[in-house]
């Protein structure tokens, strides 16, 4: 080495570990987590410091699931299969069909004394530094396994970037689809399990499985959704297929899946063979389809405008200018990041009206009820081909924190500006009540859809001889799974049935003040229907799976 040689060589050093840079790579552990809880309060600050909630169209339907779980351990039982507590009390299974364990942290929240709202939002931060977390550790993995230049800080920039994409933070603060912006997070682990199982890595059947598992049991769809992306990504990598350990390792991967998967999955299969229930509406594809307009336009100002006929989902700045990206620097990318580029238009092109939706109207796809829920497989494939193009490019590293503090600093802009603009639905004091009593037919027995109005207002039928003589209003206490009915007068002595869905007779158990069991029946109604004995003044009614 000369001396020209050697000077740069301690220069180079001394930009290593001196200033800025060298603190942050002394202390790389406590920078990242620390960019991580930057990313929770980009999200999440502009709807702390407002305290409201504003109405998202999935917002009260999981407001009240979390707030079931809290008022059930609140009263020393940690899961109710039943919402007694909310769902206006009437027993709505929604727990049996809807998977419920990702919801715990909230609940917890709420149990140490947090306010409601308090308690969602910092919640939400709480699954947002786990994901970034998620995150930064697959992609780390995976581009070590690539020969990367820069693994550590290609898996930061994608773990800030994913975590900060348009359709990600959508689903937690506008839409509030908490359990689908949850099954984000899972996506890094699965589709590094595949990688691995596909480039002959000995157990990437464990992430996938993991990554597949955790999708089960925090949105059914969300699973059903990646396991068809799976078998695209298996088919354009069907070159990949040509020994019998990758296909002994998908296999092993699906019977373990569906066996973790089973506490989940038997509660709801066994409960959809007794009693049919109404299932969340399917519409049309083709109608949900977002105008070429609203997906390019608003997407790149990370614009919401919930008044649109799809909700006003849009991709988002961060990930179509990453697309963008991608293509003006194409032939940087080698096969894999080219691929990855390609399929993420194709998909792109498939949420619009641009692409025939009509036809897939009625094939097993019309099943995810909307085209945008591409978004969540476009934003992943997109942000993975725009580190590796990063990283073949050699992109500098105060370029990436530019990219970094641009995006942090528009997410935070877009979260104040929807906060500011859009009109306040719940506050602090009317969160009590948007939190119990939201009115939904999902999940509800088929035969009582027509009726719900009256079961949700916690009206009785009182039969005399096969005919209805009077329509009582009946009081409900709530207590976990299972409620203490007052019964009217005209009640004692006559069939009644009971404002209280049946998902199985068997599971019930109906007792009167004297501890006297009763027989239950399913009435019309699809509700629980009892004799009531001369003199019982109240029934007390307990569900057991």
């Amino acid at each position: 080495m000369d001396y020209r040689e050697s000077l740069m060589a301690q220069g180079s050093q001394h930009q290593r570990t001196a200033g800025f840079y060298g603190w942050a790579r002394e202390h790389r552990q406590l920078w990242l987590w620390l960019t991580f809880v930057l990313v929770a309060i980009a999200v999440e600050l502009p709807f702390l410091l407002n305290n409201h909630l504003f109405g998202g169209w999935d917002q009260q339907f999981h407001v009240n699931r979390i707030e079931e779980l809290y008022l059930s351990a609140k009263n020393g039982v940690w899961h109710n299969a039943i919402s007694t507590y909310t769902f206006r009390g009437s027993g709505l299974g929604i727990q049996i069909f809807y998977p419920y364990v990702f919801l715990y942290p909230y609940a917890i929240l709420r149990l140490v004394g947090l306010p409601g709202i308090m308690a969602l939002y910092l919640g939400n931060a709480f699954y947002i530094v786990a994901s970034c977390w998620i995150s930064y550790w697959c992609m780390r993995v995976f581009l070590k396994l690539r020969a990367a230049r820069r693994p550590i800080s290609g898996a930061w920039l994608f773990a800030i970037l994913y975590n900060l994409s348009g359709y990600m933070v959508f689903n937690e603060t506008v839409r509030f689809d908490l359990p689908e912006a949850q099954s984000m997070m899972w996506y890094p682990i699965l589709f590094l399990g595949l990688y691995l199982t596909l480039t002959e890595h000995r157990r990437g059947w464990l992430l996938t499985t993991l990554g597949a598992t955790m999708l089960v049991y925090t949105h059914v769809l969300s699973a059903l959704l990646a396991a068809g992306m799976v078998v695209v990504v298996l088919a354009i990598g069907w070159h990949y297929l040509n020994r019998w350990q990758t296909w002994l390792d998908l296999v092993l991967t699906a019977v373990a899946t569906g066996l973790l998967s089973l506490p989940e999955l038997l509660g709801m299969l066994g409960t959809t063979k007794q009693v049919t229930v109404a299932s969340p509406l399917i519409g049309s594809l083709a109608k949900q389809a977002i105008s070429s307009f609203v997906a390019v336009v608003f997407g790149l100002g990370n614009v919401t405008k919930t008044g649109l006929l799809t909700h006003g989902v849009t991709l988002g700045t961060i990930v179509l200018l990453a697309l963008v990206a991608l293509w003006i620097g194409f032939r940087h990318l080698d096969r894999f990041g080219k691929t990855l580029a390609i399929l993420s238009t194709v998909l792109f092109w498939m949420t619009t009206k641009l692409f025939p939706c009509r036809f897939l109207e009625h094939t097993p796809i019309n099943l995810i009820q909307h085209p945008w829920r591409f978004y969540t497989f476009i934003s992943f494939f997109v942000l993975v081909a725009f580190v590796l193009l990063v990283d073949r490019t050699q992109l500098r590293f105060n370029w990436q924190g530019w990219i970094v503090g641009l995006s942090l600093l528009l997410t935070m802009v877009t979260g104040f500006v929807y906060a500011g603009v859009s009109s306040l639905k719940v506050s602090a004091d009317s969160y009590e009540q948007f939190a119990t009593d939201a009115n939904y037919f999902d999940y509800a027995p088929k035969r009582s859809v027509p009726r719900l109005k009256a079961i949700y207002a916690h009206q009785a039928v009182v039969f005399e001889d096969g005919k209805a003589i009077s329509h009582p209003h009946v009081k409900m206490t709530a207590q976990p799974n299972g409620m203490t009915i007052r019964l009217p007068k005209t009640a004692s002595g006559h069939q009644v049935d009971l404002p209280v869905f049946n998902y199985g007779s068997q599971h019930y158990v109906v007792k009167t003040d004297d501890a006297k069991g009763l027989h239950v029946s399913v009435s019309e109604r699809g509700t629980v229907q009892v004799h009531v004995p001369e003199g019982a003044k109240r029934v007390s009614i307990e569900y057991h799976k």
